[in-house]
């Protein structure tokens, strides 16, 4: 070692010798020592930590203890430079005893060692450097681990005799104790070798693992894996080559995934017992630094030797169990499939006796298997045997060695639960030409049949439902039905017109008896309480099942001791409820109620209910619809009528005047100028009143097909309104009205002139035709960025109820001028007023005279 930092005084002789007969003591000490200084450089270090280290060992501080490889025992987490037991004294003080660490020493060799450190201090307590003692443990910790993994692999192999698995948990052991990678080949029947197991000890690893299961070594090939079972003699390949690897591989597969593993040493050691070959087991180190010696190939021949005797054990007990699984074969089979089956399966001997029975035959006849087991038929059921001669049957069957097939019949489990349906078939079982007994078999067709009877009942709903469009009658037929199939009464409620409560209009029962007591319940119905449950059906739209009523349901909800009385005859015990819907409408709610304690609604009953409902619902909605189709049909006729009368009115009296003129023209008189000008003036408002009519007509077909147009500018209402009073001056004079006008000042808005004229005249027509001889007042105002008009009269007034219904289509009020309208003036006009942004609406008392006011956007 080089002498650094030693002084040039008279005393560095002394030191030097000091430090002479330190390095004699530290060669003679079997164990490595070396001495560092408060830097963590290197100052002394004898050949025993040299040998540790595996050489020379570099002169760095600290911050370069990085070129030192260690691991904490049983981790893959290298040590960090600050971590080594040398820098945490340096740094604290305090000292470090027999710390384990594993290291890989420069020549590539992992080892175990134990550190312990302490500080080197001066007098003041400052750390001068540190003086750390390795001891290479890796023998022992070797030995130790062998003896603890045969140990534990013994317990392993004795505890159970599932071999397949205890050779897993063995060759998983085998990965934390004596290799990275354990793979266990065992002789199959069919003499070649197959992989039961492969493990690895990194999880990252683990995907290595189904590549290697493909490939165990082939028997009778020249590998040198194959030639370890052959030859039964042990191999160990401590340092592993690609040439080795290409040896061993059996395919350029196998060879691609043991390069994957990145082996270093393995140990194949064959399982034999006496001459007999059972298996092999390969051990494979991929971790850097690791090899194996022979010393490790002893323990591995040890643990080989016990895992062959377990799977000759194993093959010697399976051999066994297979013998005994023979005799019992057919009773196995049979247990098996009469546990598995669907249906009810039993078997009874000559004396028809219960052997057999499956948990599914017992299900049906309501009593456990063992209640069945050595008794005789008429004893498990006596009153299947009452009703029909089931004993005589059997016996028919063993006699006849013919069977019986698909005899239905009817089972009651117990008293409380609704009988089942059953379609039995008999048959002898022989053996050897003798008739041991008589199987069975039992098919629950109750299912099936209720199956059946619904889609009957469907079918035959369907046609009833489709039988009527009266609406009323559509829901007596369901409510019938109803209770008829599936319900001791029915009951229907429907949404009233206005939408806001519910009304009872219908209530069936099955026994007419108690029809009394259902009609008399609806003075008590509290359909239109809230929380009630037909309300919250309705509310929500989704289906209610009760499948047992409480006892205290009833006094819950009903004090009054009258409905209580009415009430109590009609007690539910199960309840469905559902809502009416269609085209996403919910239109009422259908109920059904059971009274039988026997018969309890379920999730099936109700979708089968839902069903129903849907097809009620929607015939519901269909004569909804034929009665609005034939209201509509006659709204239809009725207009037609009145446009025929309306259109010939004016063209007849036009027709008149003509004829006339030309009567008098052809006739040589002439009218004079005076009568000219009455026909002529009538001819006019006749052309007027035709040329108004058509003018609505072909708005409202405007209107439907979204193709009204607006052509607006800049218009003063005010001056527009005074303008129309100017033009209906004559008219206004004959119906003897006063115009009122107040629009003295410009109220300019955005509009198409001619349709808010066309409005305007609709009203003052109006007035003048229903308040003849009362003063018109038209007014023009502004509020809030909207222009207001307004046209009152002083005539009878509109009701309230007549007020919604007169801006719709063909609606004309009541009274003598019906039938001079077509009821499209004021829906036109509203539309106009909506066009622009705006609202046509009105204010009447009956009696007082009526205010429409029309609102428009001045933008």
């Amino acid at each position: 070692m080089p002498d650094t930092n030693l002084p040039g005084l008279p005393e560095a002789s002394a030191l030097l010798a000091e430090r002479e007969h330190l390095r004699a003591l530290l060669r003679m000490m079997p164990v490595g020592v070396f001495i560092v200084d408060a830097q963590g450089r290197l100052v002394e270090a004898n050949p025993a930590a040299e040998t540790i280290w595996g050489g020379a060992l570099p002169q760095v501080g600290l911050e370069g203890y990085g070129v030192f490889e260690g691991y904490w025992p049983g981790s893959s987490q290298r040590l960090k430079p600050q971590e080594w037991a040398l820098a945490r004294t340096l740094r604290d003080g305090q000292p470090v005893v027999n710390e384990e660490v594993e290291i890989i020493g420069f020549d590539g060799v992992r080892r175990t060692v134990l550190h312990s450190t302490t500080a080197l201090k001066d007098e003041q307590g400052t750390i001068l450097g540190a003086v750390a003692v390795k001891v290479d443990i890796t023998p022992r910790r070797q030995a130790e681990h062998a003896k603890a993994f045969l140990a534990e692999a013994t317990r392993l192999l004795v505890e159970s005799l599932d071999w397949e698995s205890t050779l897993q948990a063995m060759a998983r052991l085998a990965t934390r104790q004596l290799a990275d990678f354990c793979l266990i080949d065992v002789v199959g029947d069919d003499g070649e070798l197959h992989r039961l197991a492969a493990t690895a000890r990194e999880p990252h690893h683990q995907a290595l693992i189904p590549g290697l299961m493909h490939f165990p070594p082939k028997v009778g090939s020249q590998s040198p894996l194959a030639k370890v079972f052959i030859e039964g003699r042990s191999l160990l390949i401590p340092e592993l080559s690609h040439e080795t690897l290409a040896a061993l591989a059996r395919s350029p597969e196998h060879l691609r995934a043991m390069e994957l593993m990145g082996p270093r040493a393995c140990m194949v050691v064959p399982l034999s017992v006496g001459a007999r070959r059972v298996g092999m087991i390969n051990f494979i180190h991929a971790t850097p630094g690791r090899h194996y010696t022979q010393r490790e190939l002893g323990y591995a021949e040890e643990l080989a030797r016990r895992v062959a005797f377990v799977v000759e054990h194993a093959r010697l007990l399976r051999e066994t169990q297979g013998a005994l699984r023979a005799r019992d074969t057919s009773l196995a089979v049979l247990e098996s499939f009469l546990a598995a089956s669907p249906v009810g399966m039993g078997f009874v001997d000559r004396e028809l006796r219960y052997v057999h029975i499956n948990p599914v035959l017992a299900t049906i006849n309501g009593k456990p298997p063992e209640e069945h087991l050595g008794r005789r038929v008429h004893e498990v059921l006596p009153e299947l045997a009452e009703t029909r001669d089931v004993e005589r049957m059997l016996r028919s069957v063993m006699e006849r060695g013919a069977p019986l097939l698909n005899l239905d019949d009817t089972v009651s489990a117990r008293s409380d639960t609704p009988p089942r349906l059953v379609r039995t078939s008999l048959f002898p079982v022989m053996a050897k030409g003798e008739t041991l007994g008589v199987g069975m078999v039992v098919l629950d067709i109750t299912e099936q049949k209720r199956v059946e009877e619904g889609l009957r009942f469907l079918a035959e709903a369907t046609a009833q439902l489709s039988a009527s469009l009266d609406l009323r009658t559509t829901l007596e037929n369901t409510a019938r039905l109803v209770a008829e199939h599936m319900a001791d009464y029915c009951l229907v409620d429907v949404l009233s017109a206005d939408g806001q409560h519910l009304e009872r209009v219908a209530a069936v029962s099955r026994e007419p008896g108690k029809q009394r007591l259902l009609d008399e319940s609806s003075r008590f119905s509290t359909l239109n309480q809230p929380g009630s449950p037909i309300r919250q059906v309705l509310e929500s739209g989704r289906a209610a099942l009760m499948s047992e009523v409480p006892e205290t349901f009833m006094n819950d909800r009903i004090t009054d001791p009258e409905p209580r009385a009415v009430l109590e005859q009609l007690r539910p015990r199960s309840v469905m409820m559902v809502p009416l819907i269609a085209r996403e409408r919910t239109l009422g709610v259908l109920s059904v109620v059971s009274q039988d304690p026997a018969r309890r609604y379920t999730e099936r009953d109700l979708a089968f209910l839902e069903d129903l409902a849907w097809r009620a619902a929607l015939a519901v909605d269909n004569a909804r619809l034929f009665q609005q189709a034939e209201q509509a049909v006659a709204a239809r006729d009725e207009f037609v009528a009145i446009a025929t009368h309306e259109l010939r009115t004016p063209l007849s009296a036009l027709s008149l005047q003509l004829t006339a003129l030309q009567r008098a023209v052809d006739t040589g008189r002439p009218p004079t100028e005076e009568r000219l000008r009455q026909s002529l003036l009538t001819a006019r408002r006749q052309t007027e009143r035709l040329e108004q009519l058509v003018s609505h007509l072909l708005d409202v077909s405007r209107i439907s097909t979204g193709r009204m147009e607006l052509e607006p500018e800049a218009v003063d209402l005010s001056e527009l309104v005074q303008r129309l009073v100017l033009r209906f001056e004559d008219k206004l004079a004959e119906s003897g009205c006063t115009p009122v006008v107040r629009a003295d000042a410009p109220v300019v808005a955005k509009v198409d002139r001619l349709r808010v004229e066309q409005v305007l005249m609709n009203l003052l027509s109006n007035a003048m035709k229903y308040a003849p001889g009362q003063p018109v007042e038209l007014s023009v105002a502004l509020e809030q960025q909207e222009a207001v008009l307004g046209v009152r009269d002083h005539g009878p007034g509109i009701s309230p109820e007549a007020q919604a219904r007169i801006f719709e289509r063909y609606q004309r009020a009541s009274g003598r001028h019906s039938r001079e309208s077509l009821g499209l003036g004021l829906y036109v006009s509203r539309q106009i007023a909506r066009a622009h942004g705006g609202e046509l609406a009105v204010q009447s008392t009956p009696g007082q005279g009526s205010h429409f006011i029309l609102r428009l956007p001045l933008g």
